[in-house]
């Protein structure tokens, strides 16, 4: 069986879809899509695994200290990761470099502060992200993830990692 390549150049749309997938899909779904994938479990370490990987692994991660699972499909090496937790919906779409999809002109690799021409770029320091603010409200379903993991007051040039697509409630 030949595993779906996702669509690497589609738009990052906040809280709603990445990548040629959307947030909600259940995973039954998704894993017919995503084709037949190795799987590995939560006490193989993945680093090298990804750094070789050239198409979709599956990954198996313990939430907490629980026996809870959280599933992920990563592609490449985190190009495109996609996560389900027990709710067995997608709730979050990760995208790295390789990926040239954008958000309002702005994707992995360029400059953070590419984003303040149209919103307010906030440290989360809770998660070591950033987020958006605009007209007084955060957006939701998206964040950014750099180099450092710190303010830009504290490292002013950073470079976008990572952006993530979400919606929390479908955890």
């Amino acid at each position: 069986m030949r595993n779906l390549f996702p669509d690497l150049y589609a738009d990052l749309i906040p809280g709603i879809s990445a990548a040629g997938f959307s947030l909600g899909e259940s995973f039954s779904n998704v894993s017919e899509e995503v084709g037949e994938v190795e799987w590995y479990g939560p006490e193989v370490p993945v680093r090298d695994i990804l750094l070789k990987n050239n198409s979709w692994v599956g990954i198996k991660r313990r939430i907490g200290f629980g026996n809870e699972l959280l599933f992920s499909y990563r592609f490449m090496n985190e190009v495109v990761s996609l996560y389900f937790e027990n709710a067995g919906r997608l709730y979050r779409i990760s995208v790295g470099a390789g990926y040239f999809g954008r958000f309002n002109s702005v994707s992995v690799g360029d400059d953070l502060r590419s984003l303040e021409r149209e919103f307010d770029v906030l440290f989360n320091d809770a998660d070591d992200d950033f987020l958006l603010k605009k007209f007084g409200s955060i957006l939701t379903g998206i964040s950014f993830v750099t180099d450092y993991r710190a303010s830009l007051e504290d490292a002013p040039e950073q470079v976008i990692k990572f952006i993530s697509i979400h919606d929390w409630a479908l955890r």
